[in-house]
């Protein structure tokens, strides 16, 4: 299974007009981002199937993993990197029938009760939110704050993605106090920022050094 990136982008166009989801992977790319997750909650086939293939000919030009929230038949047909699932999304284990061997799954989790459910299956690492509060998506659980991601991490075996308000200043914050943290993904920070090419590299250089 692939080691998946420690700063996941996710690309969104609806907490912000300015930049399309090509604009957004191609300045991740270029802070040298290495997972970045594709996020269309409104996917239309004929609104954005072909800049879709667009990114993801680019993704694979530069090495980069990309991930399509949500669409498996889409990723399947594409060949993408793989999925990430929320927790009223398509089950895993369908998933995993309609992806190739070799594609990986992310899969959110807002409980323990949850992850115990799924932690058998083959997912590459469990998404956890929100940290922060955040607007951009009503996930109906209040956020953790540090304490509460760092009993999640404790908890689980698989590498653990923090998400949920997330800045470089606040992922170099967790990567701190929690080191088995794995990674943080961003979104309104990245999407909606003046200059996301610098925030993007900002959050890469809060992941602590190795010792």
């Amino acid at each position: 299974m692939l080691q998946i990136g420690r700063i996941h982008i996710i690309t969104d166009t609806h907490v912000q007009r300015r930049y399309s989801h090509y604009d957004l992977v191609r300045m991740a790319i270029e802070a040298q981002i290495p997972t970045i997750q594709y996020r269309e909650k409104f996917f239309s086939s004929e609104r954005h199937l072909a800049e879709l293939r667009q990114i993801l000919e680019l993704a694979r030009r530069h090495h980069t993993q990309l991930i399509i929230n949500d669409y498996v038949e889409i990723a399947a047909e594409l060949g993408a990197t793989g999925v990430h699932l929320g927790e009223h999304d398509i089950s895993i284990e369908e998933a995993l029938r309609k992806l190739p061997a070799f594609a990986i799954i992310g899969a959110t989790v807002h409980t323990l009760e949850r992850y115990r459910a799924i932690q058998h299956l083959p997912i590459a690492y469990v998404g956890v939110g929100p940290v922060f509060e955040t607007s951009t998506k009503e996930s109906g659980y209040p956020p953790l704050g540090v304490e509460g991601l760092r009993s999640f991490v404790e908890a689980i075996t698989h590498p653990v993605i923090a998400i949920g308000g997330i800045t470089p200043e606040r992922a170099h914050l967790l990567f701190t106090a929690i080191p088995r943290l794995h990674g943080v993904a961003v979104l309104s920070a990245f999407c909606s920022a003046s200059e996301p090419i610098e925030v993007a590299r900002a959050l890469l250089n809060s992941i602590p050094e190795k010792e």
